[in-house]
């Protein structure tokens, strides 16, 4: 994990259960927990498009990524700016990367004590050497990354790019402080949300059939799932979710 950056200045907000719990009470919610992507297991544009309701309702996007294709994200941003109803994000554990660009398109940003954003600038995945089309791509992607997170934090473009070009790791205080996040939710808080996501009978039938996997992430998801919530699950497997930011980076 390099150059962990604390930044900005602002107001740390704690919400209220009750508060969070009316703003979620009748929404639906779509969980975003897999790398962004096209690939099998990824979650894509086309899938987040079938995710959201036909009638515009309010949803929440509960956000457990580590981040993947920039595209992807950037065309996930479009549809959640386009959508006719409310999209409020709420972070568990980590939204790294494109995630944290998703997340940042939404109507508003809640991250629970234990969760992490990272911030940084797009790169090509590959070992060979980056062609001048490819540095034109990934000059005219860092540019739009710059301007979402600018607006969503109220930061300036110059600041944004050094966080970016930094990568900037944030715990949830300093998301809120850096502007992109608006509120630190407690871990009960986000019960409520997993407990409408996922009903315990389909719970208990993933981990019936599910074996664990042998990557931190795949071990982390195992772990929350098991637990009921990440709070827990950080509690009974102290040193995974360290090993899941490093895997991710």
């Amino acid at each position: 994990m390099r150059n962990l950056d604390r930044c900005g200045i602002g107001r740390i907000k704690f919400s209220s259960h009750i508060t969070l719990h009316r703003e979620i009470e009748h929404m639906k919610t779509i969980q975003v927990d897999a790398p962004i992507g096209t690939l099998p297991g990824e979650l894509s544009a086309r899938w987040l498009r079938g995710q959201l309701p036909t009638d515009g309702q309010d949803v929440v996007l509960a956000v457990h990524s580590e981040g993947g294709s920039v595209l992807e994200s950037l065309a996930m941003c479009d549809l959640i700016q386009s959508y006719n109803g409310r999209v409020s994000a709420v972070v568990s554990s980590m939204a790294l990367s494109a995630a944290s660009l998703v997340t940042s398109v939404c109507d508003s940003v809640s991250m629970t004590e234990n969760a992490m954003m990272m911030v940084h600038c797009p790169h090509n995945e590959t070992d060979t050497e980056v062609s001048p089309s490819d540095k034109q791509l990934l000059g005219m992607v860092a540019r739009r990354m710059t301007d979402i997170y600018s607006r969503k934090s109220g930061q300036s473009p110059a600041r944004i790019n050094q966080m970016m070009t930094a990568e900037t790791w944030l715990d949830a205080a300093s998301a809120v402080q850096s502007g992109l996040a608006d509120r630190v939710i407690q871990a009960n808080q986000m019960r409520t949300i997993s407990a409408r996501a996922i009903p315990q009978r389909i719970v208990a039938r993933i981990k019936a059939a599910s074996p664990v996997g042998t990557t931190a992430a795949a071990r982390w998801k195992h772990a929350i799932l098991a637990c009921g919530s990440a709070s827990a699950a950080n509690k009974q497997n102290p040193g995974l979710r360290e090993q899941l930011i490093r895997e991710a980076n």
